[in-house]
């Protein structure tokens, strides 16, 4: 089937695979589904393309917002040429209805190989977290100093990095999925109707939780938790060795207004239970904590994670460029080589080693699709509102 056309391109809905399990669609009409993109001979390569439907009888306004901030979404991602980031096209017109293209990655996600090498009980090697962490900084950078055609910033924030937006490639490349909610300096853009943490909390930083301004660092501080759980299977937003009570007691009563006023956001904004718990560990996790967390690492690994993950933007990293340098001097400290080729070496010795366990839990599900579609209260803010 033909979802639509554009030029000599068309995009084709294979009706002879099952999309139960692929197929994602939101109240109000916006679908998500991976097709193939094709000429009149042959297919080219799959892809995922969702799309928005002209007009809804229920809620006209709010389905005019997502339209516009699909479009937005397809317009930042024209800046967004780099290697390691997946593409996103259009946004196209077919009928009213409206369709954007965005790569579908090969690959496995950061999320699943965690997984797996819990499954196989065996960390992966610092080098792979230095190696994916460089190339994930790398494209960072490129995203945080993008310009418009004029040369003006656009301050270009993904908000959503977690380990299910990184994927390694099976030649062993690293690529970074879903600006869907990044956050940045367009011209026209539409504003939000509340200002909440984007992305999945447990990777956001402290001041997004506490719906403070975000920026650049935010990024870095996402990931030094990724790096953190992928090298130790640990995370500081954990509360399994704290009791509520005691972090409660732990804040002050300036700090303790913006966790509830925090709370009350993400209760508004029916974001998942567990974001209580994110926030209140955001504004209470001490630098005693994370040198207690990042002891386990290697030099110069545990160094770079430490300083990603304080709480004051102030004291991490202030660009991804320094943080790519800061891992790939490690990398390079090694004494080895380690690129692309030991990443996929590694990971197959882990898959295999986790395929002969037993008595575990499944790998995490391997869904390329984007789990969170856009809703009424995605549109980004307008540069003087609170992100």
């Amino acid at each position: 089937m033909i979802l639509f056309s554009h030029g000599d391109l068309s995009y084709e809905v294979d009706l002879s695979r099952p999309l139960v399990e692929e197929l994602a669609q939101s109240r109000l009409g916006e679908m998500t589904v991976p097709a193939w993109e094709r000429t009149e001979k042959k297919r080219l390569r799959e892809v995922i393309v969702r799309s928005l439907p002209p007009t809804s009888s229920d809620e006209p306004e709010t389905l005019e917002r997502m339209r516009a901030r699909l479009r937005e979404e397809a317009h930042l991602a024209t800046y967004l040429q780099h290697p390691r980031i997946a593409r996103t096209l259009g946004p196209y017109e077919v009928q009213g209805v409206l369709y954007i293209v965005s790569d579908r990655v090969e690959g496995t996600s950061i999320n699943t190989l965690i997984t797996y090498s819990q499954m196989r009980e065996k960390l992966l090697s610092p080098a792979f977290c230095l190696y994916v962490g460089a190339e994930v900084a790398g494209a960072l950078h490129s995203a945080h100093t993008c310009k418009d055609e004029n040369g003006a910033p656009l301050g270009i924030v993904h908000r959503d990095l977690n380990p299910a937006r990184i994927f390694l490639e099976p030649e062993g490349g690293v690529i970074l999925t879903d600006f869907a909610r990044a956050r940045s300096l367009l011209p026209g853009r539409v504003a939000s109707t509340l200002p909440r943490p984007q992305g999945d909390v447990f990777y956001c930083s402290p001041e997004a939780l506490l719906c403070e301004e975000t920026d650049p660092r935010s990024d870095l501080f996402s990931l030094g938790l990724v790096l953190l759980e992928l090298a130790t299977w640990r995370h500081l937003y954990s509360t399994a060795t704290v009791r509520p009570d005691d972090l409660e007691e732990a804040l002050t009563e300036k700090v303790k207004g913006k966790v509830l006023d925090a709370a009350m956001t993400a209760m508004e904004a029916d974001l998942p239970d567990h974001a209580e718990d994110c926030i209140l560990r955001a504004a209470t996790f001490t630098r005693e904590e994370v040198d207690e967390l990042t002891q386990p690492l290697a030099h110069p690994l545990r160094a770079i994670v430490r300083r990603l993950i304080q709480r004051n933007p102030e004291d991490r990293y202030q660009s991804a460029a320094e943080v790519e340098a800061e891992l790939r001097a490690g990398l390079a400290a090694l004494g080895a080589p380690y690129g692309p080729k030991e990443a996929l070496d590694e990971v197959l010795l882990s898959l295999t080693g986790a395929s002969m366990s037993r008595d575990v839990l499944g790998p995490t599900s391997e869904s390329q699709l984007p789990p969170n579609m856009v809703t009424e209260e995605d549109i980004i803010n307008e540069r003087d509102s609170t992100p």
